[in-house]
């Protein structure tokens, strides 16, 4: 895997052991950003009952917070920053819009997903990976879209998986981009993987038209045998 990722990114998932399972709890809501009761049940492998148990407790002790901003997914989780403090993570409370919250719960389940056929210890969420380039001040497993103003633009996947081979880049496609957009997106990760800072990039498509205009930029750039594309998990 290449050294600058193992070196910033393994760093920051694991600062010190988790001393309990509150704390692998907040570490799991903190490192995504945003959490449903479900993703809890899987992480902890515990039922419903005591999946809200442990989380009121956090909730209580001011670790954790319930967002209700969407009527037909109540009771939403988010680490606090006294909670981020606690699991000893670096990271910035997560920024939460009614526009976001799809997005960032198919990531999550995603993440799981990929954990499961991974190893849970290699898969990185997109705030892993941000405060990690930060760090190091360059790009770690991001796509470099050129400069503008003097500034390097990066656009950063939405997960990240560590091999022993190399980085995996994980995109949650889940409505189409227009076209010019997209096709730059696909240049950009294929020079990533020729400059070797990327193995490999994954698009995780919702079917329809998201996936067909992911397709027809992978064809457009003749990138497929850079690009793989399969299709997005439920929420």
């Amino acid at each position: 895997m290449p050294p600058q990722l193992a070196e910033n990114v393994l760093a920051l998932d694991s600062p010190v052991p988790a001393r309990d399972r509150d704390q692998e709890l907040v570490r799991f809501v903190g490192r995504h950003g945003l959490v449903a009761i479900r993703h809890v049940m899987a992480e902890l492998g515990v039922g419903r009952t005591a999946a809200y148990r442990r989380v009121a407790g956090c909730v209580d002790a001011g670790l954790l917070e319930r967002l209700d901003i969407l009527s037909y997914e109540p009771g939403l989780l988010r680490a606090t920053r006294e909670g981020l403090r606690y699991a000893g993570l670096g990271l910035p409370l997560a920024k939460i819009s009614p526009g976001s919250v799809e997005h960032m719960l198919r990531c999550t389940t995603t993440a799981q997903r990929l954990g499961e056929h991974y190893g849970h210890d290699r898969v990185r969420s997109e705030r892993e990976i941000v405060l990690a380039e930060q760090i190091a001040g360059k790009a770690l497993a991001s796509a470099d879209l050129g400069e503008r103003h003097g500034r390097v633009r990066l656009h950063r996947p939405d997960l990240a998986v560590l091999t022993d081979e190399g980085t995996i880049a994980i995109e949650v496609e889940l409505t189409p981009k227009a076209p010019h957009r997209l096709q730059g997106l696909i240049r950009s990760w294929r020079r990533a993987i020729g400059s070797r800072l990327i193995t490999e990039v994954h698009y995780h498509c919702a079917p329809g038209q998201t996936r067909q205009a992911v397709e027809r930029a992978v064809s457009k750039v003749r990138a497929e045998k850079f690009i793989q594309i399969g299709e997005a998990v439920s929420r």
